[in-house]
């Protein structure tokens, strides 16, 4: 079963990627794509907002550490906006300590992976949360 997105375009769901390091995005993209997914990358937590309130992804993940606005503040604009308030959100970042993680789930995340991460937990992540979605 795909989402309504996912439907139109063929794909598992459209999944947008908010991440400073250009090289992870090249990275959790490809492994995305391979898997079926329609992929969307921003560079930056103020251009993810845009992208998110006009393309209204099926799931975001997010990185914490960015630049303009950083992960904690993108998820708390994220569930202020009627057109993205109920979008999954899995946070994706080297942060490990509990007050990180803790803080990222009460600000709204749905979920919280650390990198270096299994790819196939984050898959399984996903799938999750989308089926949990529709």
């Amino acid at each position: 079963m795909t989402t309504a997105a996912g439907a139109e375009t063929g794909t598992k769901g459209r999944i947008l990627i908010i991440d400073d390091d250009a090289l992870m995005r090249r990275f959790v993209g490809a492994l995305l794509s391979n898997s079926g997914y329609e992929v969307h990358e921003a560079a930056d937590g103020e251009i993810g907002l845009r992208v998110a309130s006009m393309m209204t992804p099926d799931l975001i993940l997010v990185d914490l550490v960015m630049p303009y606005r950083d992960g904690y503040e993108l998820i708390t604009a994220l569930r202020q906006e009627e057109t993205t308030r109920a979008i999954p959100v899995i946070i994706l970042s080297v942060r490990d300590r509990e007050e990180d993680v803790v803080k990222g789930l009460r600000l709204g995340a749905d979920d919280y992976v650390v990198k270096p991460f299994s790819t196939q937990e984050l898959l399984v992540r996903i799938e999750k949360l989308l089926r949990r979605a529709r």
